[in-house]
């Protein structure tokens, strides 16, 4: 007989159900992280579904187009010639339900019989819980909520080395660190640019040449190299990165926002240089677990003077009001914006 789990961590206790064998009725999978979501979902699909008889116990509603009606009539159909059956309603916000299926749920919930497992899969929109309702209650009381975020640096590493080791290459913790700096913590995304390194690699070690060789950068990463070219004083590579990432569909807004958390942090590492705080204080005022990204933001920092990124703060500040005003031509306002930096730091060189 499944239990029914009551959780303070929900992804731990579905992991448990799932070790276990005791996979319960109802479950809210949702999160960040879409490579964990898929497995997990799929690990429960496999756990609960008879293949065998896989088309009569497993149905998929779009959240959308969801009445209370075709749930019930989902939930109280039973097995056929297999113990359990296995229900999916996708991107249905249960906390924001229509009203006449937000009226019903409650009960719906509650009642919900054994041989059911029945799966909220948050996939594009956000699993948000609304603690102060009654159906927030229930489902802790009769389900699992399982949020799944990005991991940590410790548990990405090994992730990393298990993977580079199944298509028969080595990577160093240095090397993982790297490579994550350089295309984030997303594993969906990780799991390509893996394969994309360990495909180039000559060797039986991925090295950070076969990482730069291949790899797609992320957005943060970028700005690292935006930031070098314009205190380099090469304004058309800072331009050519900039057109690049917009040739790419990122919004000039965006790319804003992005230049300036990076000169925020910046300048956060560059007073708590100053102040002699040790990598560890840095990756917590960074809110980084990361210590590569740490002492890479510290070396940026140890080349850039204070006054320059106190200028640089209120000019990306500046060119956000005008970017918001109306009819701007928000590249351009972007773009003389770099060229501004780059004046400011010439300027700044110069009185050296």
């Amino acid at each position: 007989m499944p239990k029914k789990p009551t959780k303070a961590d929900g992804v731990q206790q579905l992991k448990t159900d799932l070790k276990n064998h005791t996979v319960g009725s109802l479950y809210l999978i949702g999160g960040e992280e879409s490579y964990l979501k898929e497995h997990y979902l799929a690990a429960l699909e496999k756990e609960v579904v008879d293949e065998t008889f896989r088309d009569f116990n497993y149905d998929v509603f779009e959240g959308a187009s969801l009445t209370a009606e075709r749930l019930t009539e989902a939930v109280d159909s039973y097995p056929a010639m297999a113990e359990r059956r296995m229900i999916v309603v996708r991107d249905l916000d249960v906390y924001k339900a229509p009203a006449a299926l937000k009226d019903e749920l409650p009960g719906i919930l509650s009642d919900l019989p054994e041989y059911v497992c029945l799966v909220f899969y948050y996939d594009t929109i956000a699993l948000k819980p609304d603690k102060r309702t009654k159906l927030h209650t229930i489902i802790t009381k009769h389900g699992c909520i399982a949020d799944f975020s990005h991991l940590e640096r410790h548990d990405l590493i090994p992730w990393v080395k298990r993977h580079a080791k199944d298509a028969g290459k080595i990577i160093d913790t240095d090397t993982c660190d790297y490579l994550l700096f350089l295309c984030g913590t997303s594993m969906t995304n990780l799991t390509l640019e893996i394969e994309k390194a360990c495909a180039h690699s000559a060797t039986d070690t991925v090295k950070r040449s076969d990482i730069d060789a291949v790899c797609t950068k992320v957005l943060d990463a970028v700005t690292f190299d935006l930031t070098d070219a314009i205190t380099a004083q090469r304004f058309d590579r800072a331009l050519g990165l900039v057109n690049d990432l917009i040739a790419q569909k990122n919004e000039p807004i965006v790319l804003l926002a992005a230049i300036a958390r990076h000169i925020q942090r910046l300048y956060a590492a560059k007073l708590a240089m100053q102040a002699h705080k040790s990598d560890k204080e840095l990756m917590e005022l960074l809110g980084s677990k990361s210590t590569y990204y740490a002492r890479k933001m510290r070396d940026s920092a140890a080349r850039l003077d204070t006054k320059w990124l106190r200028r640089t703060l209120l000019l990306c500040g500046e060119s956000d009001v005008a970017m918001k005003s109306a009819g701007a031509d928000r590249q351009k306002v972007l773009e003389l914006m770099l060229l501004q930096m780059a004046a400011n730091f010439g300027e700044k060189a110069v009185g050296r």
